[in-house]
């Protein structure tokens, strides 16, 4: 029977898969990765909680999945990031979320990052790597020409079948984990959310400022950027406790 009269698995649908499966291997030392069905697929490919150790942070993110080969992707690195401490990459090639996904993140509300797995493919053996790039600049709106654009600002952040949680395992500094805080604390910030964030309830800290794992921690950039929002936030509460009426056993001392 011809070819034509069969359904093909095509290199396409193989590599696909392999991406995935690739990401979920490195992914899951770190994080419970949720995969999304496809026929479910609105934009994310994977809805993860970061962990760290055997604890689940409570902390969400979601993750598009994009695999292509390094013929039609080619990787630039163009030096460390001093802030996550990662190599840093032009993608040549690599296709930037369309509008209408970008959207649907902000629906969401999750930091929201795209991964993309390029297979080089050299004397019959194939070797995969992992970049990520933060989508949530885009989210909060307080974005760069670098975050605008499709193929600047990816950062590598596999090591063989490695993931590189931090770029500094020792001291547990940088890497992803930074991007995800920070990220987090951006939205959480920009919807006028002032999280208390502390080490020791965080259970890990991928900053340098390790000190005093009980003092609550803010980061002042943020804060300024969401300023508006944040004494929206206060304003609006505080009338909101105002008129909650007092009930005969607040008077007395009990709760319920």
């Amino acid at each position: 029977m011809a070819d034509h009269d069969y359904k093909q698995y095509t290199k396409s649908a193989r590599r696909g898969i392999k991406g995935e499966a690739f990401f979920e291997s490195l992914i899951v030392d770190h994080a419970i990765p949720h995969r999304i069905a496809r026929q479910n697929d609105l934009g994310i490919d994977f809805l993860c909680e970061w962990i760290y150790g055997d604890r689940p942070t409570g902390i969400l993110f979601s993750a598009q999945v994009k695999a292509t080969t390094s013929d039609k992707v080619i990787c630039e690195a163009v030096g460390t990031s001093p802030f996550n401490g990662l190599l840093k990459y032009t993608l040549m090639g690599a296709k930037k979320v369309d509008e209408r996904t970008i959207n649907y993140w902000k629906g969401l509300g999750l930091p929201a990052f795209l991964f993309y797995i390029v297979e080089n493919g050299c004397n019959g053996a194939t070797h995969l790597e992992c970049y990520h790039k933060r989508y949530t600049p885009l989210l909060d709106g307080h974005l760069s020409p670098d975050d605008e654009s499709g193929t600047k600002s990816f950062f590598q952040v596999s090591n063989g079948a490695s993931f590189l949680a931090f770029a500094d395992f020792q001291k547990e500094i940088g890497g992803f984990a930074r991007d995800l805080i920070m990220d987090y604390v951006r939205l959480s910030y920009s919807k006028g959310h002032v999280v208390q964030l502390t080490p020791r309830q965080l259970g890990f800290w991928p900053f340098p400022n390790k000190e005093k794992p009980d003092a609550v921690r803010w980061f002042d950039d943020p804060l300024k950027w969401h300023r508006e929002m944040i004494e929206d936030t206060c304003r609006w509460t505080t009338e909101l406790l105002t008129r909650l009426p007092v009930r005969a056993d607040e008077q007395n001392g009990h709760s319920i």
